[in-house]
């Protein structure tokens, strides 16, 4: 599976409408493009009409409506209305900072939850390894404990199913494969592939990340593996982690990558401001599996 996989898996009879808040950059347009050109989406645009307007011109956007938002505030605030309406079927960050994107959708009587956590699941095809890999979560929860964790496998699984069929085979990493009371995240990854398992998924953990990637440093380590070299998902032990693992993806291995906030009533994307138009179109994509 690669990411050309992932875009033939899109199958919508009508255009997706995507609303996005406070877009005030090129590249966001750009991708906007190609997924209206695609037959993909239509978009709502909360923001300052005059500066929407130039940027839809600059770009030859179509098939948009623009709701005027004076602040990044006031348009977050109306385009997650406009959800609850059904005026819309995704939510998508603009530039907007994190917390004021997703502090309105976590309201609980006026937003957009659904479960209790939020979680970002990256997706990276890399050239050095045979298929796309989920990640999770670089972008959102910053401190992890043992259910946390489980609710970002929860999560993961939920959205890999979309995409790719099972067994699915997940990777609740840690810096060795030994457990040690010193380093929580190992006890923590033996608690949660064993619950994993039971539940019917080919999970283990603790396990590094080069006995995730290669086999045959699972075999030089010792290591009886069924899932080493052939991960699907990896669940990281902190998000400095999966962050830093998701970047050198995107700027050493040159991996295609995009993400998407799973446990919303509607998918989230939710876009850094260094990402190009070609991430932030996977991005939407991911949104429509």
């Amino acid at each position: 599976m690669r990411y050309s996989d992932i875009y033939n898996l899109i199958n919508v009879a009508e255009p997706k409408t995507i609303n996005v808040v406070f877009p005030n950059s090129e590249p966001i347009y750009k991708a906007l493009k190609v997924a209206t050109d695609r037959g993909y989406i239509k978009s709502r645009l909360y923001g300052i009409v005059d500066n929407i307007k130039e940027l839809c011109d600059k770009t030859s956007l179509e098939n948009f409506t623009i709701i005027e938002s004076n602040t990044p505030d006031e348009a977050i605030r109306d385009a997650i209305k406009d959800i609850r309406d059904e005026k819309g079927d995704v939510l998508m960050k603009g530039d907007i900072a994190t917390a004021s994107f997703l502090s309105p959708v976590l309201k609980r009587d006026t937003g957009l939850r659904k479960g209790e956590l939020l979680s970002h699941v990256g997706v990276c095809d890399a050239p050095g390894y045979h298929k796309i890999l989920f990640l999770t979560d670089g972008a959102i929860n910053i401190h992890l404990d043992v259910d946390k964790r489980k609710a970002l496998a929860d999560n993961a699984i939920e959205f890999a199913k979309r995409i790719i069929k099972p067994p699915i085979k997940i990777a609740f990493s840690a810096i060795i494969e030994k457990l040690n009371d010193k380093i929580p995240e190992t006890i923590e990854a033996n608690k949660l592939a064993k619950e994993f398992t039971k539940r019917g998924y080919l999970a283990e953990g603790p396990i590094a990340l080069d006995v995730i990637y290669s086999a045959l440093a699972a075999k030089k380590k010792g290591i009886e593996s069924r899932i080493a070299g052939d991960v699907d998902i990896i669940i990281g032990p902190n998000i400095t982690t999966t962050n830093f693992l998701l970047k050198h993806m995107l700027y050493i291995d040159k991996a295609e990558i995009g993400g998407i906030i799973m446990g919303a009533k509607v998918p989230l994307v939710l876009l850094s401001r260094s990402d190009d138009s070609k991430a932030k179109l996977n991005s939407i994509v991911l949104s429509l599996v």
